[in-house]
């Protein structure tokens, strides 16, 4: 929506086609194509994290973890002596250990406290793990050796040499020794021997400059061989290469840097040590990178590292950790989660597999996936995330054979009089999709019909639906074959995984705001408010774990209301609600010129950190008296799965709960009571709006399509512009795709 777009009172923007419906005069009736899908804005089957070739196997929230950790952050992983596999998870007050031997049914075996932090990195040497932290307490060193019998104890806090703190720790397994990475004591890096791996000693430092993380290798052969080195990402001085194989004399072997230099975060050498995966944190955010960035350097030559190209999944995510296991990369990329790449042909890569671990946004900042670990023998993948915690995966890696594309775009609604939708499919890493096998596969409640696709050249197909009754919805993918007899889908994964569209002709709009203005919204309209902090505001929020960092609205629009600004970097509380309630009100709606309106809004809400999460609620309540008497609308919370954050669309049919009058408003109430959580809410892009059915096929508006209606399709076709009779499917121009819905209703009465 654009900027400043709200429009109430008794103006009408209606969505379809013009002539054929009947409105009240005094109300002003503009026509353009628009999205609706009852009970969902844009609706699919993927359930509450989209993926491509990714199956959730299971998910632990933060919650499920026995604390009151308001992130998660580091993950790694530890296979026991019998074969079992455990995933480590950073928490902000411990490391937790989570045996998924049996991946759909993950058991946390502990919990080792630490020091209150955002980050908690760690890794594993033998049947040890290392877990650093930013807060005190230095390096906590975790014996695993009996997690089989629920067993984990720590050893002891290396804080030799006045260590507190480390952003990151490294573990060389081939040479046994542990690295600190931007400790308060060294910087740069720290070298510990695991010679005895529960009592690792200092053995020397290189703080040629500040490292962020790094990657430690022993070369087995070429012309670096029994040479230690060290990849580091070393923050806005780029990447650093160093030979660390004398604790006592590590030295610089080659610095890199890149155009649009920000802050050299994380990086990971391929298994072939011919290449560096690097991510930068900052690019995306400060504008030096568009999209996602992954940039390759060339290290066959460590004393020559040189940049060769760069990748991307296409989204505006902040890139954050990655690693590689054999010619796949996997990527945690914050809010657009896992992203998983074929590497066989660098620096050229190809995604082949995602799954969203924070479905609400793929905005740049820093929420989502912090990290990921796929080198389990048993090829299970987990995936870290800040305000959502552990998920554990099956990752499907296998390349796509067929590609399908849609030249004249998704239709956001399905015309009653029947829809043609273009298809094309084309052949990728050496698959050859079969002409003519395309097919269309609908169901309209009573299972999938099967079709074929209408093939106009090879390998293009219009899928034509039927006549389908108005406010129906439709469930629908497509499927080709290739030459080896091999069927492929989309949406992948289908029937489980497709689209869905509601049959309609139009879209009437009664009010559409989207925060970017003041339109007369009322925080505290009875003046009994009593929350102390997090009052309403209107504005662009400032993000932590549990408040939005962005609107709901697409670019460039960057408002909405939420509870309570903080300052950039504070803390979690923050300026959340707190010791009551702020109520939020709408704006006078008229409905009376809609016979069946609903309503429509994004939320937020998170009440799931803090000191007793799950306790509060949200309340969503309807007056259709000017705010004289109420009826509640949803109670979100104590607990379940839309309470910690990310935003969500809940769409209601008015007379559901009230009889539409002039005088429509609603209320948004946020609280929090005794005993206290972290309590945050936000609202965006609210809509009034109502279905509208006729015959678009009725040109002339005689009750039913017939010949004057062909030729005034016919007149016009060939031409584009805006409200022409025959442009049945209001795309802006006659076409093909209008006749076939005429002829598609030739003959029958409107509905």
């Amino acid at each position: 929506m654009r900027a400043g777009s709200a429009r109430s009172g008794g103006n009408l923007v209606v969505l379809g086609r013009e002539g054929s419906r009947k409105r009240p005069r005094r109300q002003i009736i503009r026509l353009v194509a628009a999205v609706v899908a009852v009970g969902g804005w844009i609706a699919t089957a993927w359930g509450q994290f989209p993926s491509q070739n990714v199956t959730l196997l299971s998910h632990l929230s933060l919650a499920d973890f026995g604390g009151t950790d308001s992130n998660g952050s580091d993950c790694w992983g530890y296979v026991s002596a019998s074969g079992r596999e455990y995933a480590l998870m950073g928490l902000e007050q411990a490391l937790a250990v989570v045996e998924i031997t049996d991946p759909a049914n993950p058991q946390i075996v502990a919990r080792i406290s630490h020091t209150a932090s955002l980050w908690a990195d760690v890794k594993v040497y033998q049947d040890y793990c290392y877990v650093s932290n930013e807060s005190g307490g230095g390096v906590q060193v975790i014996d695993l050796s009996q997690v089989d019998s629920g067993v984990v104890t720590l050893v002891r806090s290396v804080t030799q040499g006045g260590l507190s703190t480390a952003h990151n720790v490294a573990v060389d397994t081939t040479s046994g020794y542990l690295y600190t990475c931007g400790a308060n004591n060294h910087p740069g890096l720290a070298a510990y021997s695991l010679s005895n791996p529960a009592n690792p000693i200092f053995a020397g430092a290189w703080n040629g400059a500040s490292v962020h993380d790094a990657a430690v290798v022993t070369y087995t052969s070429g012309p670096f061989a029994g040479r230690q080195i060290a990849f580091c990402a070393a923050g806005g001085s780029g990447v650093y290469i160093v030979d660390v194989t004398n604790k006592s004399n590590m030295f610089t072997v080659a610095q890199a840097t890149y155009p649009g230099l920000q802050y050299t975060h994380q990086l990971w050498p391929t298994e072939d040590l011919q290449y560096l995966l690097v991510n930068d944190e900052l690019d995306e955010l400060n504008g030096s990178a568009s999209t996602t960035r992954t940039l390759v350097f060339d290290i066959s030559d460590i004393n020559n590292p040189t940049l060769v190209g760069t990748f991307t999944s296409g989204l505006p995510a902040t890139d954050h950790n990655l690693y590689i296991r054999g010619n796949v990369a996997y990527e945690a990329n914050y809010t657009s989660g896992l992203r998983v790449f074929d590497i066989t042909n660098l620096p050229n890569a190809t995604e082949v597999a995602w799954f969203d671990t924070f479905p609400s946004s793929d905005a740049v900042g820093f929420d989502g996936a912090w990290s990921v670990y796929p080198f389990f023998p048993s090829g299970t993948v987990i995936v870290s995330d800040i305000s959502n915690g552990l998920f554990v995966l099956d990752v499907d890696a296998t390349l796509p054979l067929v590609q399908f594309s849609f030249p004249d775009g998704l239709p956001e609604f399905l015309l009653t009089a029947g829809q043609t939708i273009r298809v094309e499919v084309s052949g990728i890493n050496g698959g050859v999709p079969q002409p003519g096998t395309g097919r269309l596969h609908y169901d309209t409640g009573g299972g999938f019909v099967d079709v074929a696709m209408n093939q106009v050249q090879p390998n293009v197909y219009d899928a034509v639906f039927p006549l389908l009754p108005c406010g129906q919805p439709v469930s629908f993918y497509f499927s080709v074959e290739t030459t080896d007899g091999q069927t492929h889908t989309w949406p992948d994964g289908a029937p489980q995984n497709v689209l869905i569209r509601t049959a309609a002709d139009a879209l009437a709009i009664a009010l559409e705001d989207d925060m970017e203005s003041d339109t007369g919204w009322v925080v505290d309209p009875l003046g009994t408010d009593d929350a102390t902090t997090g009052i309403w505001e209107r504005g662009d929020p400032i993000g932590t774990a549990a408040q939005p960092e962005f609107d709901h609205t697409p670019d460039p629009a960057s408002q909405c209301w939420f509870t309570g600004q903080g300052s950039p970097g504070g803390s979690l509380g923050e300026n959340d609600v707190d010791n009551g309630q702020t109520t939020l009100m709408t704006p006078v709606i008229d409905l009376s010129g809609l016979s069946d309106p609903r309503i429509r809004y994004w939320r937020w809400y998170s009440n799931a950190t803090g000191a007793s999460p799950n306790t509060d609620t949200f309340v969503v309540d309807i007056s259709n008296d000017n705010g004289a008497t109420w009826v509640n609308v949803e109670t979100v919370g104590p607990s379940g799965p839309e309470t910690a954050g990310g935003w969500l669309e809940h769409d209601f049919r008015v007379a559901d709960f009230v009889t539409p009058t002039a005088q429509v408003r609603l209320r948004f109430i946020a609280s929090d009571f005794s005993p206290g959580s972290i309590v945050e809410a936000a609202i965006d892009d609210l809509r009034d709006y109502e279905l509208v059915c006729g015959c678009p096929t009725d040109l002339d508006g005689n009750g039913q399509t017939d010949l004057q209606d062909l030729s005034l399709l016919l007149g016009d076709f060939g031409n584009s512009g805006a409200n022409l009779p025959g442009d049945v499917n209001g795309d802006g121009v006659v076409d093909l795709t209008d006749l076939s819905a005429l002829l598609a209703a030739f003959g029958a009465p409107c509905n």
